[in-house]
C-alpha cells in the first residue's frame, strides 16, 4: 500500500507542473483551447507510438473490448479522458489568473469530496469504502483549508468565480481515477486506459479547439521553449500512476496522496516562479491545514491500545 501512496504522491507532483506549464502556455499564446489541445495532442502522439510497439497494451485493448461487449465493465467509463480534458482546459483558462497553488487547493477540495462520496458507494476496483467519521473530519478540514486560502483573493470576484471550475473538474477527475482503475484491473496494465484516455480527451478537445479557433482565429506566434510543450508527458504520467495506485489504496487515498504531492509543488511554484499576486500567508495557512486534512482522513493517526 505504501509504494502505492508514493507513487501517487509523485503523481501529484507532474499534475501541478502540468498545471504551471499550461498557465504560462496559455499566457504566451493567449488560446486556452488551443494549449490544452496541444497538452493533450503530445500526450497522445506519444502514447500512439508507445502502442505501436507495446504488445502488453495491444492485448488490454482486446481485454478491455471482450469485457466491454460482455457487459461486465461499464462502457461509461471509456469517457473518462473527457473529464481529463474539461481539467486541462481549466489549467490553460484559470492558472494564469489564480496562480498554481489557488487553483490546486480549489481542485483538492472536489477531488476529496467526489473521491469521499464514490468510495463509500463503492464504485471502483478497490471495493467499498465506507464513510468513518476521521475521514469526515478530514473532508471538513479540507473544506476549511479552502475557505482560508481563497481569504486573499475575496475582492477579486472574477477569480472566485473561475475557481468554480476546479472544484467540478476535480469532483470528475476523482470519477476518472475510479474509471480508469477499473479499466486497468481488465486489461491488466495501467497503460491501455491511459491511451484511451488521451485519445477520448483529444478528441473532445479538438472539437472545443476547432469551434474556438473559426470565431478568434490561432494564436499568430507559439513559444519556442520547450518546456513549454511538456504537459502532455506530466499527464500521461499523472493518468498511469493514479490508475495503478487507486487498484490498491481506493479513491480517496489516491486522490489524498496525490493531492499532498500537487500542493507541496505548487505552493513552491508560487513562491519561487510567482504568475500572480498572491496572499502567501493564507496560502501556506490553506496548505498546512490540508495537509493536516489528509493526515487525518488517511487514518494515519489512530489510537493506539493502552497497556494493561
Amino acid at each position: 500500500m505504501w509504494l502505492a501512496v508514493a507513487v501517487a504522491l509523485l503523481a501529484g507532483g507532474f499534475m501541478a507542473t502540468q498545471s504551471r506549464i499550461n498557465g504560462d502556455l496559455s499566457g504566451r499564446i493567449d488560446d486556452a483551447p488551443v494549449t490544452a489541445l496541444i497538452s493533450f495532442g503530445s500526450g497522445t502522439i506519444g502514447l500512439l507510438i508507445y502502442l505501436a510497439f507495446s504488445r502488453r497494451t495491444q492485448s488490454g485493448f482486446r481485454l478491455l473490448l471482450v469485457s466491454l461487449r460482455e457487459r461486465r465493465t461499464a462502457w461509461v467509463f471509456t469517457l473518462a479522458g473527457a473529464s481529463g480534458a474539461a481539467f486541462v482546459f481549466s489549467q490553460s483558462l484559470v492558472v494564469g489568473i489564480t496562480g498554481v497553488a489557488l487553483f490546486s487547493i480549489t481542485f483538492v477540495c472536489g477531488l476529496t469530496l467526489g473521491s469521499y462520496v464514490l468510495d463509500a458507494a463503492g464504485v471502483g476496483p478497490a471495493g467499498r469504502r465506507p464513510y468513518t467519521a476521521q475521514r469526515t473530519v478530514g473532508v471538513l478540514l479540507a473544506i476549511v483549508a479552502v475557505s482560508i486560502s481563497v481569504l486573499g483573493r475575496l475582492a477579486h470576484t472574477e477569480s472566485l468565480l473561475l475557481l468554480s471550475l476546479p472544484f467540478v473538474f476535480g469532483v470528475l477527475v476523482a470519477w476518472q481515477q475510479i474509471a480508469n482503475g477499473t479499466m486497468a484491473v481488465v486489461a491488466r496494465t495501467p497503460l491501455t486506459p491511459t491511451v484511451l484516455n488521451f485519445l477520448v480527451g483529444t478528441g473532445v478537445l479538438a472539437i472545443v479547439a476547432g469551434i474556438y479557433t473559426l470565431s478568434q482565429g490561432l494564436p499568430d506566434t507559439y513559444p519556442t521553449d520547450g518546456w513549454l510543450y511538456l504537459g502532455g508527458l506530466c499527464g500521461v504520467f499523472f493518468v498511469a500512476m493514479t490508475a495503478w495506485a487507486v487498484r490498491h489504496t481506493g479513491a480517496l487515498v489516491t486522490s489524498l496522496a496525490t493531492t499532498t504531492g500537487q500542493i507541496i509543488t505548487a505552493v513552491l511554484a508560487d513562491l519561487f516562479f510567482p504568475q500572480s499576486v498572491v496572499d502567501i500567508f493564507s496560502m501556506l495557512a490553506g496548505a498546512g491545514i490540508m495537509v493536516l486534512a489528509l493526515t487525518v482522513a488517511a487514518g494515519v493517526w489512530k489510537a493506539r491500545p493502552r497497556r494493561q
